[in-house]
């Protein structure tokens, strides 16, 4: 600016006394110019000097914006402008400036500049190696009209693969709400599962990183019925996109899992073996929250429970905690086997299936004889749990076998009269609803003996085809 006003001065002298300067003289203004320029950015970062930091120290200096609770801080340091200060471009123009974590206020602030237009800016892993501190740069993001993320952050640390809570409350009100808690019990123990995760981790104390998750895991095309559930439970959790076309339901905040998921399973029990699991799970979430976890003594009684939870240890914690020992798990209660009609409901849309069979038969017209099945299958230790179906349905039987135990229905008047009412009365949800209403249309056609016509049966075989997996391979 000195040098712009030397020149603007003799100009004005020289046009006024009539006479022509010489051009050494725009030389010499030109390098008071630079020279006045050079002492301005040479002297930037002293401007904020004082006798009690002292020369070599730092400065913050705080600036509140009219949108911002908290002032932005600015580190602006007093050593070399290059390397300390992170000015990287080769104009003396200030682009960017890096700063401990711990001295930033706002990780994403609002300015307003001329006639109300708003620019955003943004804070960003910085990358100078001067310090092992880690450090930050602010950098100017634009007018905030043209930025598409509304906290800069969420694009930053991860791809969101799951709906956001504002994403929820618009898609929620489009979805029936399951009102059934029993429901959710029943289907919880046909495809839920109580997890403890125990992971390496050399960032902790320890060498090793817990977490608590409560997941179900479904097709993608049952994502509806996982959107009711996550719905019963008031939006808690997430629904993300496995791999094989699957997705989970997963409520991992330790939070959720004490207020929202421990006390609805205390109300509402499990009936199967998977009830055993909840408790172990129960009680090392109870552990984690106290911070047992923590400690040499809490993990190893962790890894104790872990060890009877579900398939047990992994071979890398049986490797790392060759001392483990496996707790007894929890006995079931003694009136596991009385059943609720929408636990009953639950656990069919997850592991029941209806079935339709055609068998040749010289003794019918058609060549074939049609049968329809209703079936339940389960782990051998649950037993007494399908035996104590026959009961509530008053039909079916039970078959034994090494592994699995598994009731079945294939009488037509018992399917007809017993079953099918059930589940009109306590109807399954996801797409098995799509199998039970073509199951009871077939039922109905062997009802009224259409079955037996070629017409009639060449209709069943058809909607036969497309039933269960069938669905799914057009």
């Amino acid at each position: 600016m000195d040098g712009l006003y030397i020149i603007t001065s003799i100009s004005d002298n020289i046009n006024s006394c009539g006479v022509w300067y010489k051009p050494h003289y725009i030389h010499f203004s030109l390098l008071i110019f630079s020279i006045g320029f050079l002492f301005k950015v040479s002297a930037a970062p002293f401007h904020f000097w004082s006798p009690e930091r002292g020369l070599g120290k730092s400065s913050i200096v705080g600036s509140k914006l009219p949108n911002s609770g908290n002032p932005l801080e600015l580190l602006v340091p007093s050593h070399s402008r290059k390397t300390v200060g992170g000015w990287t471009n080769h104009s003396c123009m200030v682009i960017s400036l890096k700063a401990s974590e711990k001295n930033e206020g706002n990780r994403g602030s609002k300015s307003v500049v001329c006639n109300n237009i708003a620019v955003k800016e943004q804070r960003v892993d910085g990358s100078w190696c001067g310090t092992n501190l880690p450090h930050l740069r602010c950098t100017l993001m634009g007018f905030e009209r043209n930025y598409q993320v509304k906290i800069p952050s969420y694009q930053i640390i991860q791809r969101r693969l799951y709906s956001t809570e504002s994403d929820f409350k618009d898609n929620i009100e489009k979805l029936p709400q399951l009102n059934e808690p029993w429901f959710i019990s029943g289907f919880t123990d046909a495809e839920g599962c109580f997890l403890i995760l125990i992971r390496k981790s050399p960032k902790n104390k320890l060498g090793w990183q817990l977490e608590a998750n409560f997941t179900i895991n479904l097709h993608a095309r049952d994502l509806e019925l996982l959107r009711l559930i996550q719905a019963y439970f008031e939006g808690a959790g997430r629904i993300s996109k496995e791999r094989n076309n699957c997705c989970d339901f997963t409520i991992g905040s330790l939070d959720q899992i004490i207020t929202k998921v421990i006390p609805y399973f205390d109300k509402y029990p499990l009936k199967t073996n998977k009830y055993s699991d909840y408790l172990l799970f129960k009680e090392v979430v109870m552990m984690m929250q106290r911070g047992e976890h923590l400690t040499n003594e809490g993990l190893q009684k962790i890894i104790n429970i872990r060890a009877s939870l579900n398939k047990g240890l992994s071979l890398l914690l049986k490797e790392a905690f060759p001392a483990s020992v496996a707790v007894p798990r929890p006995p079931l209660p003694l009136d596991n086997t009385k059943l609720h009609p929408q636990w009953v409901a639950g656990f069919t849309s997850g592991d029941g299936c209806f079935k339709v069979s055609i068998r040749e038969s010289k003794l019918y017209k058609a060549g074939s004889r049609v049968v329809i099945l209703f079936v339940l299958t389960q782990h051998i230790r649950d037993e007494l749990l399908l035996k104590s179906l026959v009961n509530l349905f008053g039909c079916g039987q039970t078959y034994s076998y090494k592994d699995y135990v598994e009731f079945r229905c294939q009488s037509l008047k018992d399917n007809f009269e017993n079953i099918l009412p059930f589940f009109d009365q306590y109807p399954v949800l996801g797409v098995k609803a799509q199998d039970f209403k073509d199951w009871a249309k077939i039922a109905e056609m062997i009802q009224t003996k259409v079955h037996l016509t070629k017409e009639g049966f060449y209709q069943i075989r058809q909607i036969k085809v497309g039933m269960n997996k069938g669905r799914y391979l057009k």
